[in-house]
C-alpha cells in the first residue's frame, strides 16, 4: 500500500519511491474511464522503453499475446502481464546487458496507472475504483521508481507513466504489482500537461587544463523538456542517472590521476528515460608537462689532492611518468629509465692532474625535453709536494777532485714544472746550482753536506741531502833521484793526480740535465 504522503507533489526520491502528483485543471475534452479491471491483452500500443549499462536503449510496443495476456519483447528482455492488473503481477525478465531503467508509457495504450486504494481519505477519481501502486514482489527490486504524466481527470491518483531505475543494472526476473485502468475510444486517456515526448535532452560539459601528476573531475549537465530522469555516459561508459524530473540534471565523475602529459578526448551523451539521446558533445582535457626538479647533486668529496679521482651523483623527481637524462656542465652523463619515484645516476669526473678550484653545473631533462633547475658544486683540488725518487749517495773523494751529483723526482701534478735547487756550500741556501745534475769539488779535507730542494712552483717542496768526505792525495815516489840541491839529501817523490770522478756515487738518472745552471765558475 501507498501511504498518504503520496498526495504531496514531489520531484525527488522519497525513500525508494519518487512520485509526481498534483491538482489538475480539466480540459474541455477529458478522459473517460470505461473499465477499472484492465487485463494484459487490453493495453495494446503501450510503449515500453528499456535502457542498459552500455548506453543502448530499446523501445518495444505492447501487444496481446493471448486471452487476458499481453507483453512487450525486446532483445534479451521482456515484460508481460496476465490477468487483472489489480491483483495479477507483471513479470520483467532480462538476460542481456544490465538494465538501468524501464519506462512504461501507458497513455500510448489508452491506459493509465491507478495508485490509490480505498481508505485513509485518499482521493479517488470517478470511475477508477480501487487502485494499487507499484510494489515489488520478487527478484531484484529497483533502487527507485516514479509515476509521472498526471491524467487530466486525476484527483492525484491517476498517472500515465511509471519509471523503474537500477543503479547497478538489473538482470534476471522480477515480479511486481501495479494497477491499470482503461480509457474509452471516444475520450482516450490524456495527460493534464502534455509534454513533447520526442525531444531529446541537451547536454553540455567542459574539461580543465591540468599538469601531469594531478587528478581531475568533471560534471555533465543536461536539460530535458519532459518529466524524465536523465542518464549520463562518458566515452561509452554509464556514469549513472540523475533522478530529478525537472530542471537541470547533472552528474559528476572522477576522471582519475594523469601521470603524464598529453591530450585526452572525452565524448559525453545524455539519455532520457524514453530512450532519446542528446547530441554527442566532445571536450578536450589538456595535461601539461612539468619540468623535473634536480633534488641532489653530490660530489664524492668536496676536497681532494691532485692526482686523485672524483665522481658525482645526481637525483631528480618528476610528477610525470618521465625518464630522466642528466648533464654536468652541459655534457650528458647518463639516463635513469624509471618513470616514477626518484631517478638518479652516477658520473665519473676523472683524475685531476693539477691543483685548482673546479666548478660543476648539474641539470636533469625529462623525456619531453623540459630542463630542471640547476645545482652548482665546487671541487677543490689541493697541491701535492713532489717526491724525490733518486739522489746521489754519500761520497768519498779527493780534495779538488770534481765529483758528479744528481737527482730525480715525481709529482702527481702532471702540469707542474719541477725545479732542482742545490746547496753546495752548506750555508742553508739553495742558491749554488739549479738543475737535475752537475759537478762540484771541495779544496779542503773535511765532510761537506750537500742539500737539495725540489719545488713544483705551486708551493710544494721536497728536500734531500747527502755528504761528501774529502781527503788529500798522498805523494808517490816512482823514479827516485838526487836533488841537485846540494844542501839536502831529501828525495822528492812525484805526485800522481787521479782522473776526475765520473759517475761515482750517483744512481741511474739517465742523461744529465742540459738546463743546469752553475752558480760558481770551475
Amino acid at each position: 500500500m501507498i501511504s498518504s504522503f503520496l498526495k504531496n507533489q514531489s520531484t525527488s526520491i522519497l525513500g525508494a519511491t519518487f512520485i509526481l502528483v498534483g491538482a489538475v485543471a480539466l480540459p474541455s475534452s477529458a478522459t473517460t474511464l470505461v473499465g477499472f479491471s484492465t487485463y494484459g491483452n487490453m493495453m495494446g500500443g503501450m510503449r515500453v522503453t528499456a535502457s542498459f549499462l552500455d548506453g543502448t536503449a530499446q523501445t518495444a510496443i505492447w501487444g496481446a499475446t493471448g486471452k487476458e495476456t499481453g507483453g512487450a519483447f525486446g532483445s534479451g528482455w521482456s515484460l508481460i502481464q496476465s490477468g487483472n492488473s489489480f491483483d495479477s503481477p507483471w513479470t520483467l525478465s532480462n538476460y542481456g546487458q544490465g538494465m538501468t531503467s524501464l519506462v512504461i508509457d501507458a497513455i500510448a495504450g489508452n491506459a493509465l496507472f491507478d495508485i490509490y486504494p480505498y481508505g485513509d481519505n485518499l482521493p479517488q477519481t470517478e470511475g477508477s475504483a480501487d487502485g494499487w501502486a507499484f510494489e515489488p514482489l520478487s527478484g531484484q527490486s529497483p533502487n527507485g521508481w516514479a509515476y509521472s504524466d498526471p491524467i487530466d481527470i486525476s484527483l492525484g491518483d491517476l498517472f500515465g507513466t511509471i519509471s523503474l531505475y537500477w543503479g547497478g543494472g538489473f538482470t534476471g526476473t522480477m515480479q511486481f504489482r501495479a494497477d491499470t485502468d482503461s480509457g474509452s475510444g471516444y475520450d482516450p486517456v490524456q495527460p493534464s500537461n502534455p509534454v513533447v515526448r520526442n525531444a531529446a535532452p541537451t547536454l553540455y560539459f567542459s574539461l580543465p587544463t591540468i599538469y601531469e601528476g594531478q587528478s581531475t573531475s568533471t560534471t555533465l549537465y543536461a536539460t530535458e523538456p519532459g518529466e524524465d530522469t536523465v542518464a549520463f555516459f562518458l566515452n561509452g561508459g554509464n556514469l549513472g542517472t540523475d533522478f530529478s524530473r525537472s530542471g537541470t540534471r547533472s552528474i559528476s565523475t572522477y576522471l582519475g590521476f594523469f601521470a603524464d602529459n598529453g591530450v585526452h578526448l572525452y565524448t559525453a551523451q545524455a539519455r532520457d528515460e524514453d530512450g532519446l539521446y542528446s547530441n554527442p558533445v566532445t571536450s578536450t582535457l589538456n595535461v601539461l608537462n612539468v619540468a623535473p626538479t634536480l633534488t641532489a647533486f653530490n660530489l664524492s668529496n668536496d676536497t681532494i689532492y691532485e692526482g686523485q679521482d672524483a665522481s658525482a651523483w645526481l637525483a631528480a623527481t618528476d610528477p610525470g611518468a618521465d625518464w630522466q637524462n642528466f648533464f654536468i656542465n652541459d655534457n650528458y652523463v647518463g639516463t635513469d629509465w624509471l618513470t616514477s619515484g626518484t631517478r638518479s645516476t652516477s658520473a665519473y669526473l676523472g683524475t685531476f692532474a693539477d691543483e685548482g678550484e673546479f666548478t660543476f653545473i648539474g641539470q636533469a631533462q625529462d623525456k619531453d625535453n623540459a630542463f630542471s633547475n640547476i645545482l652548482t658544486r665546487t671541487l677543490n683540488v689541493l697541491n701535492v709536494a713532489p717526491t724525490i725518487t733518486q739522489l746521489t749517495q754519500n761520497l768519498r773523494v779527493k780534495t779538488n777532485e770534481w765529483f758528479d751529483f744528481g737527482a730525480a723526482a715525481i709529482d702527481p701534478g702532471i702540469y707542474d714544472l719541477l725545479t732542482f735547487d742545490w746547496d753546495l756550500n752548506g750555508d742553508g741556501l739553495f742558491d749554488d746550482f739549479t738543475g737535475l745534475s752537475g759537478q762540484w769539488s771541495f779544496g779542503q779535507e773535511g765532510t761537506y753536506p750537500v742539500g737539495l730542494r725540489v719545488s713544483d712552483g705551486d708551493g710544494g717542496y721536497a728536500y734531500g741531502s747527502f755528504t761528501v768526505d774529502t781527503f788529500a792525495p798522498q805523494p808517490i815516489s816512482e823514479n827516485p833521484g838526487t836533488d841537485t840541491n846540494t844542501d839536502t839529501d831529501e828525495t822528492i817523490v812525484e805526485q800522481k793526480i787521479p782522473e776526475p770522478s765520473s759517475v761515482l756515487g750517483v744512481l741511474a738518472f739517465g742523461a744529465f740535465s742540459m738546463g743546469a745552471v752553475w752558480k760558481r765558475k770551475r
